[in-house]
């Protein structure tokens, strides 16, 4: 008989093994390791199934929880490109890897900058006194109240552009280094939703800007951990669920998960798998850890409130069928055939001739 791997004897789990199919292969290959050892009465045999190597252990009513330890890469979820309708040269860019928010310099385009601020809608016409109200003047007056260059009134933030409107801008033009007009012209502000970090540039000093050039490529600041799961996993990992994730250095921190795909999706090596994302629960784990490798250390309760026993005191009897070896009160042992179930961290769920409380033999 050809080997199959035994996770449950380990305590770890990967990709491979899952499903019922998985656990009664398994327990097939347990047994004719145990059966090797055992005389035609399940009696210790010389060597290996000899008294002094084997123990006993109560069987018990517990919960089976399975530890799986999968591998993941650290990475920045929300990639998109941003560009500038702004036409000019590139006169400055920022680094991969910064981290940049609301009120700061993007880049500078014939040496004017740029300006990064929050919020959703995107910039879509030049913005200065006169202008129609709208929405996006809203935006620009929350985001400007927000950095602290305007004061919340009656009539700030609103949709229509006031005197404090351009005072507040003013205030961030001189912040930044641009020229104080009071206006911004199209391509002279980005707004974005949150902080993004860099994550590519898609232009170089000197090159041309303008709204068909991507000139970088962004991301959340946040840090998210992704995984690729096994179609055979897919009912163990549960939404909300808590992890903890290994880091190259060995420390683990805390993280929880944040989404599994409904769908199958292929990945880099051509495989089918879920996707998972993990949330890391301290904001400055992971930090310069972009695309490393990590470890996920995740347990999940497949069964509750079950009888069961070490796998490893199961045994084979003919016909294909299991049993345990159960040592009465007074040292005599008796056979009891057993219908193994759900199994997790090196135990299994067991139903027939055993009860709460038996002792069953154990190999040491």
């Amino acid at each position: 008989m050809s080997a199959i791997r035994r996770p449950w004897l380990t305590g770890r789990r990967t990709f491979a093994v899952g499903g019922a199919a998985a656990v009664v292969a398994a327990l097939i290959s347990l047994v004719a390791a145990l059966v090797a050892g055992s005389g035609p009465n399940g009696s210790a045999a010389t060597g290996a199934g000899s008294a002094g190597a084997v123990t006993t252990v109560p069987a018990k009513v517990r919960d089976l929880a399975r530890t799986m330890t999968l591998d993941g890469v650290i990475a920045h979820p929300d990639l998109r490109d941003l560009s500038t309708p702004k036409v000019g040269t590139i006169t400055s860019l920022p680094q991969v890897g910064d981290e940049l928010g609301s009120g700061t310099v993007l880049m500078r385009v014939d040496d004017r900058p740029v300006l990064l601020l929050a919020g959703k809608i995107p910039a879509w016409r030049d913005l200065g006194p006169g202008v129609d109200d709208g929405d996006d003047v809203l935006e620009l007056e929350q985001a400007l109240l927000t950095l602290g260059h305007a004061t919340a009134s009656a009539t700030f933030p609103d949709r229509h552009w006031g005197t404090a409107t351009t005072r507040a801008v003013e205030e961030l033009q001189a912040a930044t280094g641009a020229v104080v007009d009071g206006r911004f012209s199209l391509g002279e502000v980005i707004f974005v939703a949150g902080n993004i970090h860099i994550a590519k540039l898609g232009a170089h000093l000197g090159g041309p800007s303008g709204p068909d050039q991507a000139v970088v490529t962004v991301s959340s600041t946040a840090r998210t951990v992704l995984v690729d799961l096994d179609p055979l996993d897919r009912d163990l990992v549960v939404h909300g669920a808590p992890v903890q994730v290994e880091l190259p250095g060995g420390e683990r921190v805390p993280g929880t998960i944040s989404s599994v795909t409904t769908s199958l999706e292929t990945n880099a090596d051509n495989k089918q798998v879920f996707k998972v994302k993990i949330a890391l629960t301290t904001p400055d784990a992971g930090q310069g850890l972009d695309l490393a490798p990590v470890t996920v250390h995740y347990s999940s309760v497949v069964a509750k409130h079950v009888l069961a026993v070490p796998a490893a005191a199961i045994i084979g009897i003919p016909g294909g069928r299991y049993a345990v070896q159960v040592v009465n009160a007074d040292g005599t042992r008796r056979r009891a055939t057993v219908t193994p179930g759900a199994w997790g961290d090196g135990y299994v769920q067991v139903a027939g001739a055993v009860r709460a409380g038996d002792l069953v033999e154990v190999p040491r």
